[in-house]
């Protein structure tokens, strides 16, 4: 999508009838497969994740080749069986959460509160309590959209938004993120929505964890490997006076529900020292993950920027992997 998009009060890309021409055709297919899917019982979406589950292990051949780098980059001390169950977990994940999608795309706020269940509002209590803004700092797991989603519904928020190269789809994952009370904006637009958004009493959701380049960053520990990761998060708590509180949405297969957890506020946070606060956000990103690790996005190219003198990682596999 272009940004000189259209776009609404909340920030996402306004409709554009030229959408419905057959070019984009596919794309509403996936759409109407979407809202098919979020009108089956649940077991009926568990059983379609488990039939498809051997075709897209062969077809995700290059998203396995970056998470089997991340995990060995991360998880050095954990064997190699140990890191390929991740991954096979975390590609079972994968499809059974995409599969929920519909659910977000056109489910009801009642139906939405349903699948999704919060642990630990207090945290936002007591920081709104003393006065202090929010920022959320999320993980970059499976699950993130239906918490997003969800926390819209009872939070008036703000976040970042990265636009997609299908403008159909894109439209549909920015609607979800704003049908409720919540709003995005593009990173390219800087501090500015992120102060109006602040005055206004919104809460800042805050995607840390990806490897957006080396302007700005630093590196940091990120598990076992140094990450270039943003020292942005430290200057936005000062100028908010914001409380930071971790979180993560999980799916948790045994209840058929997602899980967001949010944590305690980070301590001493900001400290002024940017490296120090940049490996204080890293570390709580770490103890998101650690739990269950196979709900990461490991697909992400985390270590894309390198340290000097570090040899370029994630050059694209020319084989399918084997097996499934």
């Amino acid at each position: 999508m272009p940004p000189a998009a259209a776009r609404t009060a909340r920030g996402a890309p306004a409709f554009d009838r030229r959408w419905l021409g057959p070019r984009h055709w596919p794309s509403w297919g996936i759409a109407g497969l979407a809202w098919l899917l979020q009108c089956l019982p649940q077991r009926a979406r568990d059983a379609l994740a488990r039939l498809v589950l051997p075709l897209v292990w062969r077809l995700t051949g290059r998203q396995q080749h970056n998470a089997r780098i991340n995990l060995g980059l991360c998880f050095p001390q954990q064997p190699p069986e140990w890191r390929e169950q991740v991954l096979r977990e975390h590609i079972a994940l994968a499809v059974r959460v995409t599969l929920d999608y519909g659910l977000l795309w056109f489910g009801s706020a009642t139906a939405i509160g349903r699948a999704v269940r919060f642990h630990g509002e207090e945290h936002l209590a007591a920081a709104r309590a003393e006065g202090r803004r929010v920022i959320l700092l999320v993980a970059h797991a499976l699950a993130l959209d239906f918490g997003i989603c969800a926390f819209g519904i009872r939070h008036r928020a703000l976040g970042p938004y990265k636009a997609l190269a299908d403008p159909v789809i894109d439209w549909l994952i920015a609607r979800a993120r704003t049908r409720f009370e919540g709003s995005v904006f593009e990173r390219e637009a800087g501090m500015r929505p992120v102060i109006r958004g602040f005055r206004d009493g919104q809460i800042l959701v805050y995607l840390a964890d990806e490897d957006l380049g080396p302007d700005g960053a630093v590196f940091v520990p990120f598990f076992a490997e140094p990450k270039a990761t943003l020292a942005t998060l430290g200057r936005l708590a000062k100028l908010g006076d914001a409380r930071v509180i971790p979180s993560v949405t999980r799916w948790n297969a045994a209840e058929g529900v997602y899980d967001c957890f949010h944590l305690p506020p980070l301590a001493d946070f900001p400290s002024g020292d940017a490296e120090r606060d940049a490996r204080a956000m890293n570390a709580a990103v770490e103890a998101l993950i650690t739990p269950e690790p196979a709900q990461y996005m490991w697909t992400l190219r985390l270590f894309r920027t390198r340290p000097s003198g570090r040899a370029k990682l994630y050059k694209q596999r020319k084989t399918p992997p084997a097996g499934g």
